[in-house]
């Protein structure tokens, strides 16, 4: 499994509602493309952009950009994350 959770902070909370992008905690080993592939069959969602970092604890980030104008909002919802 490559996504591993939903990453929810006040800093993405507001990235939500503004840029329509959400961050997801991912596999050290999984790439970008592995990634969009992975969003877009789990929850059925355009993936537009994925960008990744490692986090100072050892930890993979990726903050994912959606297509549609309220998709994050949606899928956020859905998760029972706002």
């Amino acid at each position: 499994m490559i996504i591993k959770s939903p990453l929810i902070t006040e800093k993405v909370t507001n990235m939500i509602d503004s840029d329509n992008t959400m961050e997801f905690l991912v596999d050290l080993r999984a790439n970008k493309p592995q990634i969009a592939k992975e969003l877009s069959d789990l929850y059925e969602i355009e993936v537009v952009s994925v960008r990744t970092m490692i986090t100072p604890t050892g930890q993979k980030k990726a903050v994912v950009k959606l297509a549609g104008d309220n998709t994050a909002n949606e899928l956020a919802t859905r998760l029972g994350l706002l």
